[in-house]
């Protein structure tokens, strides 16, 4: 859970941000519905990210946020200054959670969600103030220390002659000792409510919320109970600490409507005693967590990382290759001048180069389980109306892939799926009689293979029977009986990826159309990947996708055909061979050798890419076996020049976008143009 837990707090930050921004926002434009409309979006999207991750206590107050969010936008509550605090205490509240998620710790909310439903009642609450104020009280009275001397600071005949009519207790006389002693100072605040105030209880509920915002509450002058009951006149006083300045205490509670008059004076400070004396003993941590109230540090955090567009990525990936290129030409030149300094420099940026690409490449990877999170819903849903049991397995979620690839395979893994509980499991009632478990597997894996990934999706269902294949080809017009015939029963299975094929008797909504399989292979090997089937009738398939890490560069095979260099990737290349012309036969007008006890089909690279002859010398030949949907090709070329890192160039002109038989093009060091073949509409 870490990883995604730092995904979380991540993309919480940016909306509590948002919150944020908007609340404040609100504040100076009561009238500005969009800034709801903006909170409302960030906390629905907070809401539904946490309910994902199972934190429920952010998942309830996001909710009653949005409620109350709710009201705002049909104007069944108004925007009013209790109204934005409430909604701060929430930010901060929720800012706390986020931060707890790591620790694992709990804050309570209730007080909260009872504000909440208050303040949708139309009712300013105030009990959480009297709870919060009192807890802050209690934390300073419990833990002040004991041997804290009391040098430079004003006694306690001098405190007890400045405030006239405010009796004290002797806690609270040493708790303003103590706050004094911690360098704050001990402000009287009196506030004179204006004449015209109705909800007396609910304006004072907000100054001391306020107050409680910039320091330490010490006393009240009436009590908060008799605040609440509004049994006082006009005024009240609040003996608190504080280490904010008279001008900030002012504004702060001059923003509060229905307030007259705001007075504060000075009536304890420190008077220069040395550090060291200055010194107190630390709240009990524990204490302030089970305070009801949370208050915003304002620590400024560090940030631990930066979320960047995948256009940037792009970008950056592009530059990189260039720089490779550049590099490659730059070796080649080296090589021509053999200079031992010149190598030695070009060595270190050759180092250079690989580790900037490799961090450039690593910054786009993205586990493949941001694909794979989304199928158990949508299988469980696709088997329940169905009427089947499925047990899905999902395998290497921790494997990872360049973002551009696993954009592009989500759409081909559902129709994979889809079609594995729709044409691959049997109903219950045909398991039964099989002999089977009622409950079908649907498998679901992915593993590293070398320069690649393979994704598997297996089910222990019906199999495919190539005979009913073969049927279906010929029932549909898309071959003739002599075509099928002719194929093996593993090129029968290969007819489910032609365009318009289904072998589905019973069309549904989930798959049987005619479409889906002849997009997934166009996809995977749009990709650059390949696609493979296996199938045992009663057993049951397994489709793979052969996938390559990312797009942008990859490991090839350079050949020559004629005077032209090409790349063959090699994710496609099994092998290479020299064969003597003498030992290649004709099968049918077709060129075929046999290798390793097996009929390889031989194709030249001259006539399919109707380029000048071949070499003079045809006794002796190169071969290129390749793969192409789980059968063996060999490719004739006049010459192999190695395996080498190209950069892929995607070929934008319109001319050249939709050309078969190429990926796209790299330029060598020479600064020559290459193209990439692209072996499934190659051959």
């Amino acid at each position: 859970m870490s990883e995604y837990k730092e995904i979380f707090r991540a993309e919480s930050e940016e909306h509590l941000q948002q919150l944020n921004d908007s609340l404040l926002g609100l504040e100076q434009n009561p009238n500005d519905l969009e800034y709801i409309n903006t909170m409302f979006r960030s906390a629905h999207t907070l809401k539904g990210m946490s309910a994902t991750m199972g934190f429920n206590t952010i998942s309830e107050l996001t909710h009653e946020m949005e409620n109350l969010m709710d009201m705002v936008r049909k104007s069944q509550v108004e925007v009013s200054n209790g109204l934005i605090d409430i909604l701060f205490e929430c930010l901060d509240t929720l800012e706390a959670l986020v931060e707890a998620v790591d620790s694992g710790e709990e804050v309570d909310i209730a007080h909260l969600q009872a504000t909440l439903t208050q303040a949708m009642e139309g009712n300013m609450p105030v009990e959480h103030i009297k709870n919060s104020v009192a807890t802050s009280i209690d934390v300073i009275q419990n833990e002040i220390a004991k041997d804290i001397p009391d040098e430079g600071t004003k006694t306690q005949a001098e405190l007890d002659t400045v405030i006239d009519n405010i009796e004290l207790s002797d806690n609270e006389k040493q708790a303003m000792q103590e706050a004094v002693n911690d360098g704050n100072r001990v402000v009287s605040l009196k506030v004179i409510l204006d004449e015209s105030c109705v909800l007396k209880s609910a304006r004072s509920t907000l100054v001391l919320i306020n107050v409680s915002k910039m320091g330490d509450i010490i006393k009240c002058t009436p009590t908060e109970a008799e605040l609440e009951d509004e049994k006082f006149d006009l005024d009240f006083t609040v003996i608190f600490a504080t280490k904010s300045a008279d001008d900030d205490i002012v504004g702060a509670i001059r923003k509060i409507s229905e307030i007259k008059e705001v007075v504060p004076t000075t009536i304890a400070e420190n008077s220069g005693v040395e550090e060291k004396q200055q010194e107190t003993k630390a709240v009990d941590t524990e204490e302030k967590k089970s305070a009801s109230a949370v208050k915003r540090s304002d620590a400024v955090k560090s940030i631990q990382s930066v979320r960047v567009n995948i256009e940037r990525l792009d970008n950056l990936m592009n530059l990189v290759g260039e720089l490779i290129i550049n590099k490659i030409r730059l070796n080649q030149l080296a090589s021509d001048l053999n200079a031992k300094d010149l190598d030695e420099s070009l060595a270190n940026l050759d180092r250079l180069t690989n580790e900037i690409q490799t961090e450039v490449m690593e910054s786009r990877m993205v586990p493949i389980d941001q694909i794979f999170s989304r199928f158990p819903r949508m299988v469980r849903d696709l088997a329940k109306s169905e009427g089947k049991q499925i047990n899905l397995i999902i395998e290497g979620k921790e494997i990872e892939l360049d973002r551009t690839v696993l954009d592009e395979i989500g759409d081909p893994l559902v129709h994979l799926l889809r079609n594995a509980v729709d044409h691959g499991i049997e109903s219950e009632e045909e398991r039964k009689q099989l002999g089977k478990p009622v409950a079908g597997l649907v498998r679901l894996a992915a593993s590293r293979q070398r320069n690649s990934v393979l994704i598997e999706v297996e089910d222990d269902g019906k199999g495919m029977e190539p005979g009913h294949l073969r049927d279906v080809a010929v029932k549909k017009g898309l071959l003739t009986r002599e075509e099928v015939d002719k194929l093996s029963d593993n090129d029968a299975l290969n007819l489910i990826f032609m365009p318009g094929f289904s072998g589905a008797k019973v069309v549904t909504d989930i798959s049987g159309r005619g479409v889906g399989m002849d997009a997934v292979k166009t996809k995977i090997e749009a990709l650059g990947g390949s696609v493979k089937i296996s199938s045992v009738p009663g057993q049951g398939s397994i489709m793979k996708l052969q996938l390559p890490l990312t797009v942008a560069i990859i490991q090839s095979l350079m050949v020559t055909v004629s005077d032209e260099t090409y790349a063959i990737p090699l994710g496609n290349v099994i092998r290479d061979v020299g064969i003597k012309a003498s030992d290649i036969k004709t099968i049918e007008g077709k060129e075929v050798i046999m290798l390793r006890g097996e009929v390889l089909p031989l194709l030249r690279l001259h006539d399919i890419l109707e380029s000048s002859t071949e070499k003079e010398d045809k006794q002796n030949l190169i071969v290129v076996v390749v793969e192409k949907m789980g059968s063996n090709i060999g490719l004739v070329v006049d010459d192999l020049l190695g395996q080498q890192e190209v950069i892929i160039k995607t070929l934008d002109n319109k001319l050249l976008k939709n050309m078969k038989g190429f990926a796209g093009a790299t330029i060598l060091g020479d600064g020559s143009v290459s193209l990439i073949l692209d072996i499934a509409t190659l051959i």
